[in-house]
C-alpha cells in the first residue's frame, strides 16, 4: 500500500502531531494563507514557525503571570473560591 511522505513522517512517533495544514503569514505583498503541509514550501515552514513562536512566547507569559498571580494570592492565605486577584493585589500591597 502506498505511504505518502506525509504518512510515513507521521509514522516516527515525534512527528506523529504533524498537522494537515500551516498557516503562513503575511508576508510583504503576500497576504496569509493557509497551506497543505505535504505542499509546503521550506520558506512556508519557517514563516509558519515564526508566527508560532510568537504565539509560543506570548502564551508563556500569560502562564508565568497566572503562576505569579496565583502564588501571590496563596501568599495571603486565599484558596478555593476566594478572589484570587483580589489576593494578589493585597500582597503586592503588603510588599511595598
Amino acid at each position: 500500500m502506498f505511504k505518502s511522505p506525509l504518512e510515513k513522517l507521521r509514522r516516527s512517533h515525534w512527528l506523529a502531531s504533524l498537522p494537515d495544514t500551516i498557516a503562513v503569514p503575511p508576508l510583504a505583498e503576500r497576504t496569509a494563507r493557509t497551506r497543505p503541509l505535504d505542499r509546503a514550501s521550506v520558506d512556508d515552514i519557517a514563516f509558519a514557525l515564526v508566527a508560532l513562536e510568537e504565539e509560543r512566547r506570548s502564551l508563556g507569559q500569560t502562564i508565568m503571570a497566572l503562576e505569579d498571580v496565583l502564588r501571590m494570592a496563596r501568599r495571603q492565605g486565599a484558596r478555593g473560591s476566594d478572589n484570587a486577584v483580589a489576593a494578589a493585589a493585597r500582597d503586592l500591597e503588603a510588599r511595598k
